[in-house]
């Protein structure tokens, strides 16, 4: 479990320390002061900075990275997508300017990820070599009519890759994930994901939960099921369901988003055992009358599982719904603010001081 970050540079976070994290964590702030950029800082360094991992926060955004043409690729339109990640959109390419995210254990290496010129040589016949090259170097240590292009330098512990921007892809090395972690933005996860996720725990004791979950909104739902939508290649696996009473079965889909947004928080949940779950705006299409059951399902499934959960919201209700449900102490919530330019957070780490919070209406907006 992680038991405290630190997040340099990276989007609004010039210098942003959190102390301590707990087994849940609910992140409040008003709008713009980084919750959601908070979920990817922590996804990032859970990925070791993996190139396929940016490229997923990025298209989240609307920063999707295309080639313009087969086999082609708009260097400058991919730069200015990458330095989004960073302060300001600031291009910088000196080291003291790099990203870090990482906690205070010891023995943990912080993610870092910094703008650098590159400068490419051949090694043998057919091999290319990069060397990444950071501003303070040139004219120094490197002659400027060397570089031959720009990317971002990613590093963690002994394990560094580079990405050019005038390539589709880096040719380096690709980390593994330092634990299983599952991501679940604002809007619905796809139900190809779903389909997946679900697949893992099919058939096993792990199902019950996901019925016990959907029952939150619809107590008469007695079996779910993935099938195939239609036939061919482009054939969808969408989940279907029946009713106690009834033969007939139903699309999950036209019993509305609320019970769809369970499925999809309840089924990553299961798949990251011994790892951390992030869930973006936790409300979202969940009325405040339901917010108990689930964050008790959450509650009791993280430590179970052993997930450390991270989970954003705008709510009162769902702080409130937070506060009454967290009997055993093991979530905190966090909140962020924008203090002099520079994003600052509080703890509230116990009941008392988490139904302080609940009955001051701490600020979500």
């Amino acid at each position: 479990m992680m038991e405290s970050l630190h997040i340099k540079n990276f989007k609004n976070f010039k210098n942003l320390t959190i102390g301590r994290l707990g087994k849940v964590n609910l992140i409040v702030g008003r709008n713009n002061v980084g919750k959601s950029s908070l979920l990817e800082a922590i996804s990032v360094y859970i990925t070791n900075g993996e190139e396929n991992w940016l490229r997923e926060i990025l298209a989240d955004r609307g920063e999707e990275i295309r080639n313009v043409e087969a086999d082609k690729i708009n260097a400058e339109s991919v730069k200015q997508h990458y330095i989004s990640l960073f302060s300001k959109w600031e291009e910088n390419y000196s080291k003291d300017f790099e990203i870090e995210i990482g906690t205070n254990v010891k023995g943990e290496m912080p993610v870092r990820i910094s703008q650098v010129y590159i400068r490419e040589g051949k090694m043998g016949r057919t091999s290319t070599s990069f060397e990444a090259i950071h501003k303070e170097m040139i004219g120094v240590q490197v002659d400027r009519n060397s570089i031959t292009s720009a990317g971002l330098l990613v590093t963690s512990g002994s394990q560094s890759n580079i990405i050019p921007y005038n390539k589709e892809r880096s040719y380096l090395n690709s980390f593994n994930e330092k634990c299983p972690f599952q991501y679940i933005p604002m809007y619905t996860i796809g139900r190809y994901a779903n389909a997946k996720l679900f697949d893992n725990i099919s058939l096993s004791p792990d199902e019950d939960y996901v019925l016990d979950a959907l029952r939150i909104i619809n107590p008469d739902i007695n079996r779910i099921r993935f099938i195939d939508a239609n036939e061919g290649r482009n054939s969808e696996r969408i989940a279907i369901v029946t009713v106690k009473g009834s033969d007939k079965r139903y699309r999950l889909s036209s019993m509305g988003d609320g019970i769809n947004r369970i499925l999809t928080i309840i089924l990553a949940l299961l798949n990251c055992k011994d790892g951390v779950l992030l869930l973006d705006e936790f409300e979202t299409g969940l009325h405040y009358s339901v917010q108990d059951k689930l964050w008790e399902i959450i509650f009791m499934l993280s430590e179970k599982l052993n997930v450390q959960v991270f989970v954003t919201t705008h709510s009162n209700d769902c702080v409130n719904s937070f506060a009454r449900t967290n009997k055993q102490g093991v979530g905190q919530l966090i909140r962020l603010v924008n203090q002099d330019s520079n994003i600052v957070s509080t703890i509230f780490d116990n009941n008392e001081d988490l139904r302080f919070a609940s009955d001051n209406s701490v600020e979500m907006r």
